[in-house]
This record gives structure tokens, sequence and C-alpha cells, in this order.
């Protein structure tokens, strides 16, 4: 058994019973393929995720043992996943008040800083072509409000 695997399926099926509970209790609505209600996409994504997940820990239950256990789930890379971690939330904090564009260019050059060895000015160009189009996308096409902060526009 991959002992990682496991850890993280049963992560995330406890998650996607969450995200369907919350798709549930939205207005009591899920509603139908038809006529969807507003917990519709929770309530099926937090199903798939839960379908997927337990694919994973079958697999991982069932699969040969790899590697040296629970030493082998602390290692180097848990900076990152702190860092990923503390970065989110503190986008979620600075959204609302410094708006999407700035908040989310910040976020991706960190992100982007994070896969690896990338110049800088590839990490700030990949950073506004997709805090850019983004923005194009969900406010301008799509017309879904998003937080303007200190750009007013």
């Amino acid at each position: 058994m991959n002992l990682r695997d496991q850890f993280s399926s049963l992560f995330w099926l406890a998650i996607s019973i969450l995200v369907v509970f919350g798709g549930v209790s939205i207005r009591g609505n899920v509603g139908t393929f038809h006529y969807p209600g507003p917990g519709f996409l929770p309530f099926w994504a937090g199903v798939g995720l839960g379908v997927f997940s337990i694919i994973l820990l079958v697999r991982s239950s069932l699969a040969k043992k790899e590697g040296g256990g629970l030493r082998e789930l602390i290692g180097k890379k848990w900076r990152n996943v702190a860092l990923v971690v503390g970065s989110l939330f503190v986008y979620a904090i600075l959204l609302p008040s410094i708006g999407y564009l700035i908040t989310t260019f910040g976020l991706l050059i960190l992100l982007l800083g994070l896969l690896g060895r990338m110049r800088l000015w590839v990490r700030v160009g990949g950073a506004l072509i997709i805090a850019v189009s983004t923005y194009v996308i969900f406010d301008v096409w799509l017309q879904l409000q998003l937080p303007a902060g200190i750009l007013d526009f």
C-alpha cells in the first residue's frame, strides 16, 4: 500500500463529503440536469471528487507497498505546500480590498516561482497573461463582477 495515496484519498474524500453537504444545503435545491438549482454544481463536483478519491483509496490499498512509510510523507516539499496554502489564505484576505487583477497577479508570480527555476520575466509575463486573460473572460465576456479593489474599473 502507498501511504501517501491513502492519506490524500481520505483527505479528499472528507472534502468531497463537505462539498456534497454544502451543495445540498444551498437553499435546499440541487435541481435537475434540465433545471439546475444553486447547489447543482457543488453537489455534483463533490460527488465526482468523492468517486475519484474512493478509486484512489482502493487502488492504493491493493497496490504493493512502496517507499519507507511515514518517513516518506515528511519531506522537503512540505515547505512548498505550506507556502501555497498560506498564500491562498492571504489571497482570500487581500482580494476584496486590493482587487482581482493585482492580487491574482501577485499570487501567480509566487505559484509560478514554486514550480521550478523560471526566469523572472517568464514568471511575470505568465502571471500577467493569466491574470488579464481570466479577467477578460470572467469580467468582460461573462460579465461576472470581480472585486475591483484599488483599481476602480
